[in-house]
């Protein structure tokens, strides 16, 4: 299993809003940036995702595990 850094911004999707979803999860979209792309696509389910909040806070606050493999972005 492999780890990520999940960036975001809290003020955007904080790790409360994260916890807030719960077993649901929720989808990681609007990423633009190749790298990402690239490090999304290569998560898999069971995968943890540490989360890093930017802004004033600049900190890992929390962890998460990936709950699918991924898929295509149903908004595009």
């Amino acid at each position: 299993m492999a780890t990520y850094l999940l960036k975001t911004e809290p003020s955007t999707f904080s790790f409360a809003d994260l916890v807030a979803k719960g077993a649901s999860g929720t989808r990681w979209d609007g990423v633009t940036n190749a790298q990402a792309l690239i490090a999304l696509r290569a998560m898999a389910k069971g995968d943890t995702a540490l989360i890093y909040h930017t802004g004033d806070q600049k900190a890992i606050v929390g962890v998460a595990t990936v709950l699918s493999d991924p898929y295509p972005d149903p908004a595009k």
